[in-house]
């Protein structure tokens, strides 16, 4: 995927959101007086943020592999490839 090197800083914007988020959740399993429904609170935080990470990448693979290409057969491939990875992600 060469051509995420050269996207928009928002994927790193996303990686850099779930990472704060993943750390909040660390700091919030490490405090002794956090309430429990705060930690699945950011549980959830890091969830949103890492499927929202996960679609920008779809989307980006979607547009350059699969939409774009002008051999079918480069699309057909693209098209089963991504099948897998959303199968894996919905597992």
């Amino acid at each position: 995927m060469s051509h995420l090197n050269h996207a928009d800083k928002s994927l790193r914007l996303r990686v850099a959101r779930l990472k704060g988020q993943v750390l909040a959740l660390e700091r919030a399993l490490d405090g002794q007086d956090v309430e429990c429904l705060d930690v699945l609170t950011q549980a959830a935080a890091v969830r949103g943020a890492a499927q929202a990470l996960m679609v920008q990448l779809m989307a980006h693979h979607l547009r350059e592999h699969v939409a774009a290409p002008d051999d079918a057969g480069q699309r057909d491939v693209a098209v089963d490839e991504m099948t897998q990875v959303l199968a894996r992600y919905l597992k």
